[in-house]
């Protein structure tokens, strides 16, 4: 019986590349091995007697040793990594809003709506990770609703203009919207509509009234004389009779308005007015007549000091028109002798009805018409670092703002007392029409 032939053995290792190239070990550019340089040597016939047992396991599968041959021990080689992900498998871009949101982004990317902004915003300093975000009106910054203690429907529908709480330690803070009076609706009020309401809409406005009344007892008992609330039909009978009406302030009164009789009716074009002057006194007829030349005067007078603003800022323009041209340096001052008038209601509206203030408030430009450069810049004052007109086009601004703020308040205080003589002479002839008294004259 013939034998097997034994197998034949090879002195080389197949780990004879191991000790190739070792210093090549931290290459920065060192290149990825190829098939060729893991090939196993030419066979060699054997030279040793016996054969040698192995010690190395099977080859893996071809396939899979093509697809990825062996490196070379010491040579590096570049990872490549994909993108980096967030915990819920999305890259770190924000999502696409229906209003500018933080960090809004531009057309480019909007293959990344549905991605998060990393931020940093909110007290928490963190990302845009899809909870809702309130956006500060002041700081311009966004907050997380969590963050700050703001449910997302009330900050939809109630909230008018939102300040941030780092923001709310000055004089601003947050603005909300009236809710509706229903107790579990958070609507706004329809407040602004032409026939205002506490409640959002009709069908709440009803169930408001209906739960109110189902409060009530049905029917008092028979000791009904000691008790304090009203039933269902006393309150009913309350509401269709002419015992209460509808305030000043919109609200439903039990009480009634004293002396609520109608006004006479106007004989001219000025309608209510002119129906007033019929009941006025002449005392009041020559206080109204005071009052409103009084108002119409602080009127004349607030125009005056628009125009002096006006010219305070026609000067700054020469100011810097002359540095510009290169006539007077940075440190100039610049002050304007028409300025002189300013806070001085006589001698401005002097000037402004001159032919030059004239001229000069149609143009919009002190010295155009000047035939010269020198002309145009007569009156200018250029010292520097002048002493006299120190932050003169700050201060003049500024005292010119507080006259009209005043003039704006006289004028209030006079059309609040207009309003009370008015108020109390149309009282007093609707009291004479309900107490329906007269005056008889015996001869004799």
């Amino acid at each position: 019986m013939d034998q097997a032939p034994a197998p034949i053995f090879y002195d080389q290792p197949r780990f004879a590349l191991i000790d190739e190239a070792a210093e090549t070990r931290n290459g920065p550019e060192s290149p990825r091995p190829t098939v060729q340089d893991v090939a196993p040597p030419p066979f060699k016939p054997s030279s040793s007697p016996a054969p040698l047992p192995s010690t190395e396991a099977p080859d893996p599968a071809p396939t899979t040793a093509a697809a990825h041959p062996p490196k070379k021990k010491g040579t590096a080689s570049a990872v490549k990594k994909g993108p980096k992900r967030t915990r819920n498998g999305e890259s770190n871009r924000k999502p696409k809003k229906s209003k500018s949101g933080p960090g809004g982004r531009g057309g480019d990317e909007a293959s990344g709506d549905d991605e998060s902004d990393n931020g940093p915003y909110c007290l928490c300093r963190g990302p845009d990770d899809h909870r809702w975000m309130i956006c500060c009106e002041n700081c311009e910054d966004w907050f997380h609703g969590e963050c700050i203690n703001i449910n997302k429907e009330i900050g939809e529908a109630l909230i008018e203009k939102f300040v941030c709480p780092l923001c709310t330690k000055g004089n601003l803070v947050t603005i909300y919207k009236k809710a509706c009076a229903l107790g579990a609706c958070r609507k706004p009020a329809r407040l602004t509509h032409n026939q205002p309401s506490v409640f959002c809409s009709s069908e709440h406005a009803q169930t408001w009234w209906e739960r109110m009344v189902a409060r009530l007892p049905k029917a008092q008992p028979k000791a009904g004389l000691n008790q304090q609330h009203l039933s269902q039909d006393e309150l009913m009978a309350i509401l269709n009779s002419d015992l209460g009406s509808v305030g000043e302030d919109g609200t439903w009164k039990v009480a009634r308005i004293p002396f609520s009789g109608a006004l006479p009716k106007g004989t001219g074009d000025d309608g209510k007015d002119d129906a007033l002057i019929r009941i006025l006194s002449d005392e009041e007829k020559t206080f109204l007549d005071n009052a409103s030349k009084a108002r119409f005067q602080l009127a004349e007078e607030t125009v005056l000091c628009d125009k002096m603003l006006r010219l305070v800022e026609l000067a700054q323009e020469h100011r810097r028109a002359a540095i510009t041209g290169g006539r007077f340096g940075e440190d100039i001052c610049g002050y304007d002798s028409r300025l002189d008038t300013i806070s001085a209601r006589d001698a401005f509206a002097a000037y402004a009805a001159s032919a030059e203030g004239q001229a000069t408030f149609k143009e919009s430009k002190l010295g155009g018409d000047a035939l010269s450069p020198d002309e145009a810049f007569k009156g200018m004052c250029e010292r520097k670092r002048c002493k006299v007109h120190s932050g003169w086009h700050k201060m003049l601004p500024l005292g010119i703002k507080y006259q009209i703020r005043e003039m704006a308040n006289q004028a209030a205080e006079w059309g609040e007392e207009e309003s009370i003589v008015r108020e109390a002479a149309s009282e007093r002839w609707k009291r004479k029409q309900a107490e329906k008294n007269w005056v008889e004259v015996v001869d004799g």
